[in-house]
């Protein structure tokens, strides 16, 4: 994801400035992206290294974290779990 964040020609003007696991050893890490003005994007992740089978569960567990956070409405559920148009 960084990569195409930084991409030269398709991504914002930000450049991979650091990188590190929260707890070492774990899933949990941060992506530290800067820009020339020096305002900078934190990312969190959480990297899952086993195959995705269910992924309309995993998407509502995405969509609850987030309400959580921010208190916001949810978003009404997504048929067979496919976004279209």
């Amino acid at each position: 994801m960084a990569d195409a964040l930084t991409h030269p020609d398709n991504g914002l003007p930000l450049q991979l400035r650091g990188h590190r696991e929260l707890v070492p050893g774990w899933s949990l890490g941060l992506v530290l992206l800067k820009a020339a003005d020096g305002t900078a994007l934190q990312l969190r992740y959480d990297r899952v290294d086993h195959p995705v089978e269910n992924r309309a569960e995993i998407f509502a567990a995405i969509r609850y974290r987030i309400n959580e956070i921010t208190g916001e409405v949810a978003l009404p559920p997504m048929p067979d779990g496919q976004a279209s148009c």
